[in-house]
């Protein structure tokens, strides 16, 4: 009797939500014999299970897995034993893995590490909130890979096996503040890392700082994906050498500060990762003004407060977009509002001179005009890709 089995007694299974991570809890229930129901908005067709909408009556299960995106609240969840896709998937996996999580960077630290691991020789592979489903991948393990597993606040509400060899937290600032009661919350949530690990320490921001003293931190040039990636590959055994030639070829991913083009003296940068307040900050810190800046979206329970004062340094006009847009002009100065991401570029462009920069920041989510903020990433630099010389 398998893991999973021995917990529940039985092989009946709700999964809510069909996006990727649906998708991959469904397969992997469905390969370890399950019978395997599913409800989603927009119900789809997929092989072995029976997919249902949303209000159906789905009569008794012995479990319910949640897709990340989809609150405990939701009313099939109610009075049921529910587990998230990645519980799930740790129940099976066998793999050393490292958990990463945090409010910033966390995407970045887990391709820049596999890439580390890879280009020193071992194997490696990158999982999770990357955007590759945790369960699907426990469909064909290889246990021989090192997995470096990109973890949401949402994934870990549910998580209680201890799968994980190392933990990182990049970070913690205020987000998701829409699900969450309050910060403190958000946070805890997000230590709950350290209650997965098979032993030892959780590595933070406190670990960082214990660099400072070292030659080595300045020559990371204090950046923190940098610093905890150096961190957690000493312990592997990587030697000072390999990690620089590493970091040198690693090239970063799309939609987190990823140049467009320069037109006519003006940079453009598509930072549509930038999800939350703290991450446009970042961004503004990795540039020089004059930034004319692209923001707004679907809130997240911000008030923006913290722009304020580095905004007066740098940023000198803000175009809005989204859900946010009216409530960005109630709160800084010189925003004008737009209806959509392609009048902000194109009022952007027209209201640049030579040696500015356009930045695409939106400090929100992405779900009010986009599917998601690749979508949003994708689009922008379609829009720039189509601005003429004034």
């Amino acid at each position: 009797m398998d893991r999973l089995r021995s917990k529940i007694g039985s092989k009946r299974c709700l999964v809510i939500g069909l996006g990727m991570s649906g998708r991959g809890a469904a397969k992997l229930l469905l390969q370890k014999g399950y019978e395997v129901i599913a409800v989603d908005k927009n119900p789809q067709h997929i092989e072995g299970v029976e997919v249902l909408p949303e209000t159906a009556n789905i009569g008794k299960v012995d479990l319910t897995v949640l897709s990340p995106g989809i609150p405990r609240s939701h009313p099939q969840a109610q009075g049921r034993e529910v587990i998230g896709e990645a519980e799930l998937a740790m129940r099976f996996l066998k793999n050393r893995a490292i958990g990463i999580t945090g409010t910033n960077g966390k995407t970045t630290l887990t391709l820049l590490l596999t890439y580390l691991l890879n280009f020193s020789g071992a194997k490696a592979r990158a999982l999770g909130n990357i955007g590759a489903s945790i369960a699907e991948y426990a469909c064909y393990p290889d246990p021989t890979e090192l997995l470096v597993i990109e973890l949401s606040s949402y994934q870990l509400e549910t998580m209680v096996t201890k799968g994980f060899d190392y933990g990182i937290i990049t970070n913690v600032s205020p987000d998701h503040l829409d699900r969450y009661e309050n910060f403190e919350q958000y946070k805890k949530t997000k230590y709950r890392l350290g209650e997965l690990l098979k032993e030892g320490e959780i590595i933070d921001e406190n670990s960082y700082l214990q660099l400072t003293k070292n030659k080595r931190y300045w020559e990371l040039k204090c950046d923190p994906v940098l610093r905890a990636a150096w961190v957690i590959s000493q312990k592997l055994g990587m030697d000072w050498k390999q990690f620089l030639e590493g970091i040198k070829s690693f090239k970063r991913p799309k939609h987190r500060m990823e140049k467009v083009q320069k037109l006519e003296g003006v940079t453009f940068i598509n930072d549509s990762k930038g999800t939350n307040s703290h991450a446009v900050l970042y961004g503004l810190s990795q540039l020089k003004g004059p930034i004319l800046l692209i923001a707004g979206g679907k809130g997240k329970g911000e008030t923006f407060e913290n722009w304020k004062k580095p905004f007066e340094r740098k940023v000198t006009k803000i175009f809005a977009i989204g859900e946010l847009a009216l409530e960005l002009k109630e709160k800084l100065k010189s925003v004008t509002v737009c209806s959509d991401l392609e009048e902000a570029v194109r009022k952007a462009y027209h209201a640049s001179k030579k040696g500015d920069t356009i930045l695409l920041s939106p400090g929100a989510a992405s779900f009010d005009q986009f599917q998601n903020y690749e979508e949003r990433g994708k689009k922008f630099k379609d829009y720039v890709k189509q601005l003429k010389e004034k």
